[in-house]
């Protein structure tokens, strides 16, 4: 006859090797996702910041609300761009996003909510014109050191045409990505 002692003392003896071995196996998992996820986050906070936003001035590029990805180290601003810029609206700072539509010595004229650059129209963006509330600008050049920006939902945004070129040094970084809320999730052009 067998020894029901020794039986469960190999059982146990077993059971614990098993356990031993399934946590080894979770510490050779575990560590390396954890170490990952960490670099995963390091990057992030050092190569983009996050930005919501306030407002319609963007439809239909952002909606009000939506959380955008920004770049850091932004060098130089291009036609096009939907940047973030730290400047004084009214005589309170603000953070405010826009689209680059002119840079320094270009020329810009708006006819009817529409930007014209060096004599060009600006591409389509999908910008929102109402044209029974449009606006007129006459021709100007940007000045060096300098931005001209415009909301893309022309009608309720307040830009360029009103508080004049941006401070380039007031460039926070270049909007690359939607990524809140879930169902907004997108890149940003």
């Amino acid at each position: 006859m067998s020894d029901p002692i020794a039986a469960l003392d190999t059982a146990s003896a077993a059971s614990a090797e098993a356990n031993a071995r399934g946590n080894r196996v979770a510490v050779m998992l575990l560590v390396p996702l954890v170490v990952l996820f960490a670099i995963i986050i390091a990057v992030f906070y050092v190569f983009f910041s996050a930005l919501q936003v306030d407002g319609p001035s963007m439809l239909p590029t952002l909606q009000d609300q939506d959380r955008v990805l920004l770049t850091h180290g932004y060098p130089t601003a291009a036609r096009g761009d939907v940047v973030a810029l730290r400047t004084t609206i009214q005589g309170q700072p603000d953070d405010i996003i826009k689209r680059v539509i002119a840079l320094p010595g270009d020329s810009v004229e708006i006819r009817a909510d529409v930007a014209y650059v060096n004599g060009v129209r600006e591409p389509d963006h999908g910008q929102r014109i109402d044209s029974g509330y449009a606006v007129d600008a006459p021709a100007q050049i940007v000045p060096a050191g300098t931005l001209y920006v415009l909301g893309d939902n022309r009608r309720v945004s307040e830009d360029s045409r009103f508080i004049g070129p941006i401070e380039q040094s007031g460039v926070m970084g270049r909007a690359v990505a939607v990524f809140s809320p879930v169902t907004r999730i997108q890149m940003v052009r």
